[in-house]
This record gives structure tokens, C-alpha cells and sequence, in this order.
């Protein structure tokens, strides 16, 4: 089984969260999500967000501390 390796951003703002709704053209459109997406070869997390973030949303982000890391297998990917 092969690894997907993917990382999100929780950005937070005097208590409010930012969410997105996934695309109607994407795989579980209309889903709820933190922006975010799949790492490219040698890729850091933190690069990998805030490339996310950039293509997703059009700003520069700075990326902060790491607050999770989990894996988890699926059957399709």
C-alpha cells in the first residue's frame, strides 16, 4: 500500500476557525475542510502548507508549530 502524505493548516482568529468547502469538481465536493493538501516530493510540511495556502487562498503564509501528525490507512488511497 502506498503512503499519501498530506498536511492542513488550523488558522485561528480571535476565536473564529477558517474552513473550506471543497470544489463540486473534487473527490467529496461540498465537504467541509482546513485548507490544506498533498506534500510534493522532498517537501516539508510546513513548505507544503503554505504552498497549499497560497495556491488555495492567494496570501503568504508563515506556518506555525506542528500540532499533530497521524497515519492511517484507507483502501482506495
Amino acid at each position: 500500500m502506498d503512503t499519501l502524505n498530506v498536511t492542513a493548516a488550523i488558522i485561528e482568529h480571535n476565536y473564529r476557525y477558517l474552513i473550506l468547502r471543497r470544489a463540486p469538481r473534487k473527490t467529496n465536493a461540498g465537504l467541509w475542510e482546513f485548507p490544506g493538501g498533498k506534500l510534493k516530493a522532498g517537501e516539508s510540511l510546513q513548505d507544503a502548507v503554505a504552498r497549499e495556502i497560497q495556491e488555495e487562498l492567494g496570501v503568504t503564509a508563515k506556518p506555525g508549530r506542528l500540532l499533530a501528525s497521524v497515519s492511517t490507512r484507507t483502501e482506495d488511497k
